[in-house]
């Protein structure tokens, strides 16, 4: 169909367990079906949980598959990974951020901590579990910090994204104590069952969805129809703001529920089946 026009299209996908296949594998259905949209006018972009860094590590040619700014750390730092430039940046308040690892500290000494920052991550050397530890040797080449939480130094720091790292139930033990005593001070979410996280107040990939798909009609001199693809808790604000809104077939329930087009599985290329069907 060579006449297919995307042109009014924004595509915001997830990447884990949405745009990667099984253990972060590219798919080539996706990238075909991508390549495509691209060359008829479609713009596509990630908005995940990760930071720009972590993103390139998986997706070496990240800044020529995506042609829209990236929106990472969950909403918190909007990036264009052509460019290699940050077009926004929402930094929590550093106090209470310090403040939130101090408390599970207390209350866990199985959930570790790490928080992202624009290129790496700062440890908590305190509570560093089985998960903490696979975190770092997968991401052993990005520096970052590792020190004891009292050790962590407030002034001027720029945190976006705080993830607590552990098993389901340490996880589920850990939230109801955690939101009681922060509670309007961050947006609460989980990724997996194994990563709790927290961004400031009011940002999420829905404010994320909102800055990019502005950015782009400001570029382009029209607006544009957002499709949100996800599959877990913290994508539910960015699925609700979007035009339309699509799952993989291993999303979690509370995802399916409000999607409107239900995809296959993640590792059988979930992008490329959304994109034969908006092109049909």
């Amino acid at each position: 169909m060579s006449t297919a026009d995307f042109s009014r299209y924004l595509i915001l996908t997830d990447l884990d367990g949405t745009f990667f296949g099984r253990s972060a594998r590219l798919v080539e259905r996706n990238l075909t079906a991508i390549d495509f949209f691209k060359a008829h006018g479609g713009h596509i972009a990630p908005a995940t949980g990760r930071i720009p860094a972590n993103i390139r590590r998986d997706i070496l040619d990240c800044g020529s598959i995506f042609n829209a700014p990236a929106v990472t750390a969950n909403g918190a730092f909007i990036y264009d990974l052509t460019a290699d430039v940050c077009l926004h940046s929402t930094p929590m308040d550093p106090v209470y951020v310090k403040a939130a690892v101090e408390l599970v500290q207390s209350l866990s000494d199985r959930v570790g901590a790490r928080v992202s920052t624009r290129k790496a991550f700062l440890v908590n050397e305190n509570r560093i579990n089985d998960a903490i530890l696979r975190d770092l040797g997968e991401r052993v080449s990005f520096g970052g910090e590792i020190l004891p939480v009292e050790q962590w130094q407030t002034e001027g720091a720029l945190w976006y994204k705080i993830v607590f790292r552990g098993e389901y139930e340490d996880l589920a033990a850990i939230r109801p104590t955690v939101e009681k005593t922060f509670g309007d001070i961050f947006e609460y979410s989980v990724s997996s069952p194994r990563f709790f996280e927290l961004q400031k107040k009011g940002c999420t990939k829905a404010t994320g969805l909102r800055f990019v798909a502005g950015y782009m009609a400001e570029r382009l001199g029209h607006s544009v129809t957002t499709i949100a693809v996800g599959d877990q808790e913290n994508d539910l604000p960015m699925l609700q703001a979007a035009d339309m809104a699509a799952c993989p077939e291993n999303a979690v329930e509370a995802v399916k529920a409000v999607c409107g087009m239900h995809l296959c599985h993640h590792d059988e290329g979930c992008i490329g089946d959304l994109i034969e069907k908006i092109r049909n």
